[in-house]
């Protein structure tokens, strides 16, 4: 490229100082003649160079700059996810913080619960995870923080949630519509992807390609070291569940229009 340059830069002032000899001579038809075609010949040599500069030059810059906008954008929205995530975490602390002041002044300590969600394919996830925070705070609980799949909230005893979440089996198998319009919009959304499930506390759902369950697991499986994993395959879980006893699992495969 540098070399089309150069010859570019040549040709033009090769161009002005034939002209400017010219001008001090008078030359005859022949001869201006011949000064015509050599200068035509000369600008579409120009015409020419430029036409190349242009096809190579500006496709170039213009992908170049077209990536430089991209990483621009991307690091933007990269510092917009960190600035929100951060804004979590302060509120987060705050609240812990005020936490702890009033247990130093005599108040009931804070209850604590784990839950989490997984979804196949990952890109569903965001589908799921309205009806599973509007489920969540529909039984009393606030999400403190969120790591990847999983959800620390606040706001229940995990044996009041155990309590709960008999109830809404039983209410489930009673096919009771008017009580579990949350737990119906959250099972709805799992039966809408391939492979998944959530879980808040005690409550486990499970959703494989045969068959869409959930169910209440025993307080004590979950202080067991396996019970952050319940979720890592979706079939195990759902074989769990199918063991428990009648009163705490619940087989929604085959229900029409969980969601409506």
């Amino acid at each position: 490229m540098t070399v089309i340059l150069v010859l570019l830069c040549l040709a033009i002032a090769g161009r002005e100082l034939w002209l400017a000899f010219e001008r001090g001579r008078t030359p005859g038809a022949p001869e201006i003649a011949d000064i015509r075609a050599r200068l035509h010949d000369a600008d579409a040599r120009i015409r020419s160079l430029v036409a190349q500069i242009n096809d190579r030059l500006v496709p170039d810059v213009s992908g170049r700059l077209k990536e430089q906008r991209e990483a621009a954008e991307e690091q933007r929205a990269a510092v917009e996810r960190l600035a929100a995530e951060m804004a979590v975490l302060r509120g987060h602390l705050a609240r812990r913080l005020d936490q702890a002041a009033a247990e130093s002044l005599g108040a009931d300590p804070a209850d604590l619960v784990t839950g989490s969600l997984a979804v196949v394919p990952a890109e569903a996830r965001p589908a799921l995870s309205g009806p599973f925070e509007r489920f969540a705070e529909h039984h009393g609980l606030r999400v403190e923080l969120t790591d990847g799949d999983r959800y620390y909230l606040s706001g229940r005893s995990p044996r009041g949630l155990e309590r709960d979440f008999l109830d809404l089996v039983a209410a489930l198998r009673e096919h009771r519509a008017e009580s579990t319009g949350p737990a119906r919009a959250l099972l709805g959304a799992l039966r809408d992807v391939d492979g998944g499930g959530a879980r808040i506390g005690p409550l486990l759902m499970a959703r494989t390609p045969e068959s869409l369950v959930c169910g209440v697991l025993p307080l004590a499986e979950l202080r067991g070291p396996d019970a952050d994993g319940l979720l890592d395959d979706p079939d195990v879980a759902a074989r769990r569940l199918h063991r428990l006893p009648e009163g705490r699992f619940c087989d929604v495969s085959a229900w029409p229009a969980l969601n409506a």
